[in-house]
C-alpha cells in the first residue's frame, strides 16, 4: 500500500491511470438490472449468505450450490453489507478488482522493463473492449483470473530468477489457493500446466526446486483448505464429490446447452479482446527470439486457450484468462516497434476491426430505433414480443455514441503516427471508457428493457409479500434476487419437507416437484408465475388467473388453497 501511494504521488502517468481505472469502472455499475443468468444467481449466493449468517456454505434458494467455492461470494457480501443489496454492491468487487489490476499491470511492467512500458500495459488494458466490460460485471472471473495471473508470474519469476526463490514460491502458492477458492480446481490446473509446459519446452534445465515444489503445495493446501476442509469436516465428503462431479460434467459435456463449435474461443478472443489481439499477433506467431517472459506468457495463453476449447461447456468469459498475458505480449509488441516498426497486416487489421466496431455499436441502437422495419425478421416469439415493450424510448442520438470510439481510434492514429503511441494509448483509453459508459447508461439500458426487465420489474413489485414465485417454462434465477426470496416462506423447503422427508435431493427433482405442487395441489400462501408468450401452460388451468402481458412475459396469479 505504501508503495502504491508513493507511486501516486510522484507519477502522473500513474496517477492519471488509476484515476481512469476508476472513472471507467465504478459510476455506471449500478445502473442495470444484474443478468440472468451468472450475474443474478451469482449475487444471490451473496445475498443468502447475509440472509442466513453462514458464509460457508453456498447456496441458491437457500438449496446446496456446489458450483463455485465462496471467496467471489464473500467479497460481494462484504460490498453488500458496505453499499446495499443492490447492482452497485453485487458488481463493486469486480470495479475494485479491475483497479488493482492495471496497478498489477503498472508495477509488474515497471519491474520488468520500466515505467514507461506498466503505463503503456496499463493503459492498453483499458483500451480493450471485453475486460471493461468485465469489470463492470458481477461475474466471478475477473477475480479469479487476477489471482491466477498473480500466481502464474510468480512462478516464473522463482524458476527464472536466482534470489528469493522461495518467498516466490510461497506467493504463487497463495495466489494459486485464492483461485481456488475462487472457482476451483481448475486455478491450480492452469499454473501447473503453464508450468509443465514451459520446462518441457526448456528442456528440463529449469526445473524448480524440491523446496519450491513443497511451499508452494502446503500454500496451496493451506489457502484452500479454509473452505475444502472446513466443508469436508463439517458436512462429509458428498458436498466435494457433488463439486468435482460437476466440474467433470462441464469439462465432458455441454451444461444448460452451453455447446459451441471448437473454435468458439479463438473468434471471441480475437474480435471481443481488440485491440489486444491484433497487437499481439506478431509475438504469438514468432517461434525465436522471445525473451523468457514472453514465452512464459505465450504458453499461459495457449494453455488457457486450448484447455477451454477441449471443454465441453462453452461459455464467454471461460476463456477470458487469456486476456492478461495477451496484453503483455501486444504491449511489448508496440514497446519494441512502436506504430511504424508494427508489421503492416497488423495495422490493416487493426483499421479494419476498428471500422467494424464503430459500425457495430452505431448498428444496435438504429436497429433498436427502427425496430418495426426489422421485427418481422424474427421467427421467435418471445424476441417480437420482448422488442414490443413501450416502456423503452429512445431519443435518436444512442448511434451518435459511436463517434466518440470513432474518435478514440483517430486520436490513436493521430499521435501514433507521430511516434507518440502511449499519448495515443490514453486518449484512446479515456476514449473508449466513456463509450462504454455512455453506451451501459442509453444503449445496454434499454436492451436489457426489451430482455428482462418486466420479469425484474414484477418481482420487485411484490417484494415483502408472503407468497410462493416461480417461473414457469424456462429457468431463471432472477426471482430470488429481485423479488428477496425468505427463507420462509419458502416453496422448496416445503415441498422437501413434505415429500421428501428433508433429505437431500436433486435440484432439477425438487424443481419439478415444486413446480406441480404450486399448480395442483393445496398450498398455504398464495402462489405467483411468470412465464414466456410462447408458453400456454399456465393458461390451461382455469383457477390461476392470467394478470397480465408485457414484453415477452406473461404474469399469472394464484389464490391459496384455489383450485
Amino acid at each position: 500500500m505504501l508503495t502504491f501511494v508513493r507511486e501516486f504521488s510522484k507519477s502522473t502517468d500513474f496517477r492519471w491511470l488509476i484515476l481512469l481505472a476508476l472513472a471507467a469502472f465504478v459510476p455506471t455499475i449500478g445502473v442495470v438490472n444484474l443478468f440472468d443468468w451468472d450475474e443474478i444467481n451469482f449475487a444471490e449466493s451473496a445475498r443468502e449468505m447475509m440472509e442466513s449468517g453462514n458464509y460457508f456454505r453456498v447456496c441458491i434458494n437457500y438449496e446446496p450450490f456446489w458450483e463455485k467455492p465462496p471467496l467471489f461470494f464473500w467479497l460481494q457480501s462484504a460490498s453488500m453489507h458496505v453499499f446495499g443489496i443492490n447492482e452497485f454492491g453485487a458488481r463493486f468487487p469486480n470495479a475494485l478488482c479491475g483497479i488493482i489490476t492495471v496497478t498489477a499491470l503498472y508495477f509488474i511492467g515497471k519491474k520488468e522493463k520500466d515505467a514507461n512500458f506498466g503505463v503503456l500495459w496499463g493503459f492498453l488494458y483499458l483500451c480493450s473492449f471485453l475486460p471493461q466490460v468485465y469489470f463492470r460485471s458481477a461475474i466471478i472471473d475477473p477475480v479469479f483470473n487476477l489471482f491466477i495471473f498473480l500466481s502464474a508470474y510468480f512462478m516464473f519469476k522463482g524458476l527464472s530468477d536466482t534470489d528469493q526463490k522461495s518467498r516466490k514460491a510461497i506467493l504463487s502458492g497463495l495466489f494459486c489457493g485464492l483461485a481456488v477458492l475462487t472457482k476451483g480446481p481448475v486455478g491450480f490446473l492452469l499454473v501447473l500446466l503453464t508450468c509443465i509446459v514451459y520446462v518441457a519446452i526448456k528442456r528440463f534445465k529449469l526445473i524448480p526446486t524440491f523446496r519450491q515444489v513443497l511451499l508452494f503445495a502446503l500454500m496451496v493446501l493451506l489457502v484452500s483448505f479454509l473452505w475444502f476442509g472446513f466443508e469436508m469436516i463439517n458436512n462429509g465428503p458428498w458436498f466435494l464429490a457433488e463439486f468435482i462431479k460437476y466440474q467433470l460434467e462441464l469439462f465432458s459435456q455441454p451444461v444448460a446447452g452451453h455447446q459451441q463449435p471448437f473454435y468458439y474461443h479463438f473468434l471471441v478472443v480475437f474480435f471481443f479482446t481488440f485491440p489486444l489481439s491484433v497487437f499481439a499477433l506478431p509475438l504469438l506467431s514468432k517461434r525465436k527470439g522471445l525473451t523468457e517472459l514472453q514465452l512464459w506468457m505465450t504458453i499461459l495463453f495457449w494453455v488457457v486457450l486450448i484447455l477451454f476449447t477441449i471443454v465441453k461447456t462453452k461459455i464467454v468469459h471461460y476463456s477470458s484468462m487469456t486476456y492478461l498475458p495477451l496484453s503483455f505480449l501486444a504491449a511489448s509488441v508496440i514497446n519494441q516497434k512502436g506504430w511504424s516498426g508494427i508489421p503492416k497486416y497488423v495495422r490493416i487489421l487493426f483499421t479494419i476491426l476498428a471500422g467494424l466496431f464503430v459500425l457495430i455499436f452505431a448498428g444496435l441502437p438504429l436497429f433498436a430505433i427502427f425496430k418495426d422495419y426489422f421485427l418481422h425478421l424474427f421467427h421467435d416469439p418471445f424476441a417480437q414480443a420482448g422488442f414490443g415493450n413501450s416502456d423503452i424510448k429512445w431519443t435518436g442520438f444512442e448511434p451518435l455514441i459511436c463517434l466518440v470510439l470513432f474518435a478514440a481510434f483517430v486520436a490513436f492514429y493521430y499521435y501514433s503516427k507521430r511516434e507518440n503511441i502511449l499519448k495515443g494509448l490514453k486518449f484512446y483509453a479515456l476514449l473508449m471508457s466513456l463509450g462504454l459508459s455512455l453506451t451501459t447508461l442509453f444503449i445496454v439500458n434499454n436492451i436489457e428493457g426489451y430482455s428482462q426487465r418486466p420479469m425484474i420489474d414484477f418481482y420487485k413489485s411484490i417484494q415483502g409479500e408472503k407468497v410462493y414465485v416461480l417461473p414457469v417454462g424456462f429457468k431463471s434465477y432472477a426471482q430470488y434476487f429481485y423479488f428477496r426470496q425468505p427463507q420462509e416462506p419458502n416453496a422448496f423447503g416445503k415441498v422437501k419437507r413434505l415429500k421428501f422427508d428433508g433429505q437431500s435431493i436433486s435440484y432439477n427433482q425438487l424443481e419439478s416437484e415444486v413446480k406441480l405442487w404450486l399448480m395442483y395441489d393445496e398450498i398455504d400462501h398464495d402462489a405467483y408465475f411468470v412465464s414466456k408468450v410462447t408458453n400456454d401452460e399456465l393458461d390451461r388451468i382455469g383457477y390461476i388467473e392470467h394478470l397480465y402481458t408485457k414484453g415477452g412475459f406473461k404474469f399469472y396469479k394464484r389464490p391459496a388453497n384455489k383450485n
